[in-house]
């Protein structure tokens, strides 16, 4: 990630992704954040940023939602929700069986950033609990069941990739698969595990994978891909 500043647009932040194929450019609320493809230069970004200048101008910052009373956040193993008390002087957390509750005072105003961010950080990091606690168990008994090994099994935050598999046998799942029904959390497991023999995409892995989703690999790739959960965009948002 690289900064500079415009006169026009204030600051911009370049961020280079090897998935990315073409710029993308969103108004945060204090700079312009430019996605571009991994090997773009600081001299292309400089000449692309003046064409784009018009568009970038009328880019909007993104509209944060408000996660209220009455509004839940469900994921595999819990369900958050805000509940009003006069018994907390501040916000507290209470995880008891598959419900997170999120304890506000009464008369807090839930619309002040710092109880929004307070929310998103408590189920986040009650998110995080959960997949070091139900990730790891999974994918070793689908790689016993399967005849598969791997090194090592991390919990990161990513937010544009469900899981990754190194080629040391490393995988990686971000914690926010949580919020995925269980079908589809198997089927990245999987996905992540086949990736310990075929590397690529290739026809080769469909089919391995075919067999450990019984013949349903590219009908649960099309599922995971269209998935979005809810409240996802209030998690993630930086």
């Amino acid at each position: 990630m690289f900064e500079f500043f415009d006169k026009e647009l204030g600051k911009i932040l370049v961020t280079p992704h090897k998935r990315a194929k073409r710029v993308i450019a969103r108004r945060k609320s204090d700079h312009i954040q430019l996605t571009v493809p991994y090997r773009f230069t600081m001299r292309q970004v400089s000449s692309l940023l003046q064409e784009m200048k018009p568009q970038i101008s009328r880019l909007k910052p993104l509209s944060r939602p408000i996660f209220a009373e009455g509004d839940k956040i469900s994921s595999f193993t819990f369900d958050a929700q805000i509940v009003r008390t006069a018994y907390v002087e501040k916000p507290a957390l209470s995880l008891k069986e598959r419900n997170l509750h999120i304890y506000m005072p009464q008369r807090s105003d839930l619309s002040l950033p710092a109880n929004q961010q307070f929310i998103k950080e408590a189920i986040i990091g009650v998110l995080r609990i959960e997949a070091k606690r139900i990730l790891p168990v999974k994918a070793d008994s689908f790689a016993r069941k399967h005849g598969l090994s791997y090194h090592d099994i991390k919990i990161n935050s990513s937010k544009g990739r469900w899981g990754s598999c190194s080629a040391q046998k490393d995988i990686n799942f971000s914690l926010f698969l949580m919020l995925l029904p269980e079908k589809l959390i198997d089927y990245v497991v999987l996905h992540e595990l086949t990736h310990t023999v075929e590397m690529n995409h290739g026809e080769r892995f469909w089919v391995l994978l075919d067999r450990f989703c019984d013949g349903q690999a590219r009908k649960l790739s099309r599922k995971v891909k269209k998935f979005k959960p809810d409240w996802y965009d209030f998690l993630v948002q930086d």
